[in-house]
């Protein structure tokens, strides 16, 4: 790939040789004088118009700019005959170039940030098929339009040579209906850890896709990573299955948001052995019982911003017994004004008296 540092320096070499400003340099180049210092800075690269006109400038070919004037060993042997056409909008010729041997896919994909979509879109499409392996395709991925990287997928697909790994790899890049379309093919082989780092990508047919893979080795992690991308009912089979795993309250709130409370709640009273963080009680009120909040409470030590959090979701009997143990001393004007509404008016009155004292 390209070594932006090195091809800055270079360029930064070639312009003191000529005794250029980078001022000097932008206006024979038609850039602004910010995008010299980027260039020698190592911040960006030319675009292959550009390097074109820098190699015509200083009289040296573009494989030369792109080794960063390296004379040994070069990593950029052929690739400036596919700068010079595709800087002329020639795909074609630059296409014809990669099929006959002249320069390799390898040495398009060396290149591929520096060019615009529709440049590499163009010559992909002119590539024979022969010419790419998946290895290729996902090296080029982050850089091709979805319709080329599907029409790209398309012409090695028959062939069967693509792994789950690959399709993880892709999966980004790809729409949604391929990427599932794609993962359905590999079912039998796909896991739920799959899955799990996929959900942002999947859309609509996840719940669908996990009804058709074989579910073993369900880990709460996974579930952590899918819960926001499957309907309640998958949710709550996929932790039905991983009841056997060891859980935490950390766990449970990552999840909590994503389930009905009786489910959340079952999950609670499976762990009540365990003493939760004041924090944690505080992200699972909203989500459990008043009954289930109540008894994770009774093992937290609970601070006045905690207090006031849940003040909301507990029970008024079991909240001035909170305040009762809480340290007043701590309790601002403002987190006064908070508990309130929650507080009978004895109790209020109690309260204001006891922190006057």
């Amino acid at each position: 790939m390209l070594n932006s540092q090195l091809i800055g320096s270079y360029i930064s070499k070639l312009r003191k040789e000529k005794d250029l400003t980078q001022v000097e340099l932008a206006d024979r180049l038609n850039v602004s004088h910010q995008a010299v210092s980027k260039w020698e800075k190592g911040d960006s690269v030319p675009d292959v118009g550009t390097l074109v006109l820098l190699a015509d400038e200083f009289n040296i070919s573009v494989d030369d700019i792109l080794n960063g004037g390296k004379k040994g060993d070069k990593s950029f042997k052929n690739v400036g005959s596919i700068v010079y056409n595709i800087a002329k909008k020639d795909t074609n010729k630059a296409a014809e170039l990669l099929n006959t041997g002249e320069t390799e896919v390898d040495d398009l994909i060396s290149i591929a940030p520096v060019l615009k979509t529709s440049s590499l879109d163009h010559v992909t499409k002119n590539l024979d098929d022969k010419k790419f392996t998946i290895k290729h395709i996902v090296q080029l991925a982050p850089f091709l339009s979805e319709d080329s990287l599907e029409e790209l997928f398309n012409k090695i697909s028959d062939d069967d040579s693509y792994s789950i790994k690959d399709i993880v790899h892709l999966a980004p890049f790809l729409r949604s209906e391929l990427l599932t379309k794609l993962l359905m093919e590999k079912r039998d082989s796909l896991s739920i850890g799959d899955i799990a780092h996929l959900g942002p990508f999947i859309g609509g047919d996840m719940d669908e896709l996990i009804k058709e893979i074989p579910l073993k080795d369900i880990r709460f992690e996974f579930i952590m990573g899918l819960a926001p991308f499957v309907s309640i009912d998958v949710l709550k089979s996929l932790v039905e299955k991983a009841m056997d795993e060891e859980i935490s309250f950390n766990k449970i709130v990552a999840v909590a948001p994503f389930l009905d409370q009786e489910t959340t709640d079952q999950l609670v009273l499976r762990i009540n052995d365990q003493k939760a963080e004041s924090h944690q009680l505080s992200a699972l009120a909203p989500f459990v019982s008043k009954n289930v909040l109540q008894e994770i409470a009774k093992s937290v030590e609970i601070d006045n911003h905690t207090l006031v959090t849940i003040a909301p979701f507990i029970g008024h009997n079991e909240l001035e017994r909170l305040i009762e143990e809480a340290d007043l001393n701590e309790l601002s004007p403002n987190a006064l004004a908070n508990l309130a509404p929650f507080l009978s008016q004895e109790t209020l009155v109690k309260l204001i008296t006891k922190i006057k004292n």
